[in-house]
């Protein structure tokens, strides 16, 4: 099978360019032309296997000189808004690591100049690809659970709490935006309009450091200025009430991402720890009665809809770049991410909650 020729490039070396690189660099008909990093070689956390790419300190350089049909941008919050006005205006399309921005003006102009560019657009919205959280994704579109009634959801991690985990740019909100919330709930907010299809109406939210300081490689002690643990409700699309909580210090957590929704006639809860399972009990007939025991049977998720599943984010901007049909989250979903997390913001200053624009 002939597979059109595609140049990629990616510009960010950290640990997330792994990820990146084995889902696109790895496809057939794929050319990986470089890679850029201004940060020392020994550094770098490129992967064995794609450690003979062209690399550049400079990623002017390193999009003047190979000319990539895709760009991944894998740098700290700060530079994506930059960098993905660069390679689009070096006539690439853009793969970029969530949160798209750290600004909704930034994200709104990096899609207003994609979309000027004719070029595509997508975000690492990396939740969308487990099977247990497109399963429920379809319960919900097909009326198993009937009229959604209630969101909750809590995405918890322990590592910034943990004594030996050093300070990073993670900790200073001039390079990462945010912490806990920009961070975890920005995939907590997509994840919830992935799966119900409903759209956030208004926001409040409350945020805490909550661990002030923390050394450095060289054991010298710096300030954490990003939020550790952050809390927010939302009033979704007919008027559904969602409770969201996050934190990066909660002892014995490793990377607890869940999600349950209720509706009239069903329960159903996912888990990112347990991909292929999910916790369900629907139907009119098993709902019409009261229980006062609770009971979530834990399921597996059918093996044939596991296998049918659409080449996972942030590889499918590949087959969407060769024309083929595919759903991957694009700068749209980024932005109205971006929208969302900007407006919680806003009800952080202020104290009242924020009515976001319909979209």
């Amino acid at each position: 099978m002939h597979f059109p020729a595609l140049r990629y490039a990616l510009v960010g070396a950290g640990g997330i360019s792994s990820v990146h690189l084995r889902a696109i660099a790895t496809q057939p008909g794929v050319t990986l032309v470089g890679i850029a990093d201004p940060a020392a070689p020994e550094l770098w956390r490129v992967p064995a296997e794609f450690a003979a790419a062209p690399r550049f300190h400079d990623e002017q350089e390193l999009l003047r000189e190979t000319k990539p049909d895709l760009v991944s941008i894998c740098t700290p919050n700060v530079f994506h808004h930059q960098l993905t006005l660069l390679a689009l205006r070096h006539g690439a399309s853009v793969m970029c690591e969530k949160p798209m921005a750290t600004t909704v003006a930034q994200a709104e102009e990096m899609e207003a100049v994609r979309a000027a560019a004719g070029k595509l657009g997508g975000i690492n919205f990396s939740y969308r690809n487990v099977g247990s959280f497109r399963f429920a994704r379809d319960l919900v579109a097909a009326g198993e659970l009937g009229r959604l009634t209630r969101v909750n959801v809590v995405y918890l991690q322990s590592f910034l709490g943990a004594r030996m985990t050093l300070h990073s740019w993670r900790n200073d909100l001039a390079i990462a935006g945010f912490g806990a919330l920009g961070d975890l709930g920005v995939h907590m907010i997509d994840a919830v309009r992935f799966i119900t299809d409903l759209d956030y109406r208004r926001v409040v939210g409350v945020a805490q450091t909550q661990i002030r300081e923390k050394p450095d490689a060289t054991g010298r002690l710096q300030p954490v200025t990003t939020d550790t643990n952050a809390a927010f409700l939302a009033e979704l699309s007919g008027g559904v009430i969602g409770t969201f909580e996050t934190t990066q210090i909660a002892p014995g957590y490793g990377n607890y991402f869940r999600v349950e929704l209720s509706g009239e006639h069903g329960t159903l809860a996912v888990h990112s720890d347990q991909p292929d399972e999910i916790w369900l009990r629907a139907g009119a007939t098993m709902t019409a009665y009261a229980t006062w025991k609770t009971d979530l049977p834990l399921q597996k998720v059918p093996t044939d809809f596991l296998a049918r599943g659409a080449p996972p984010t942030p590889g499918a901007i590949v087959s969407a770049l060769r024309g083929e049909s595919v759903s991957y989250p694009t700068f749209a979903d980024g932005v109205h991410a971006q929208r969302v997390l900007g407006a919680i913001a806003a009800s952080m200053t202020n104290g009242a909650w924020q009515t976001l624009p319909s979209l």
